[in-house]
């Protein structure tokens, strides 16, 4: 039994050491993809408001 509990804590420990050491790519992954989607969503928004003003219909 001792055994099998030692092996738990050791998979635990292991699998938290993966999780710690991958946090901050995974953080940074995150960041990039929400930073992309804003600056997306900007694009489309500036297009809108020169489609507005040069009265011409919205490019695709």
């Amino acid at each position: 039994m001792k055994t099998t509990t030692n092996s738990l804590q050791i998979r635990r420990i292991f699998r938290d050491s993966l999780k710690l050491y991958f946090a901050p790519l995974t953080g940074a992954y995150k960041g990039i993809k929400n930073e992309m989607l804003r600056v997306d969503r900007e694009i489309v928004r500036d297009r809108g408001a020169q489609a507005k003003r040069s009265n011409t219909a919205p490019h695709a």
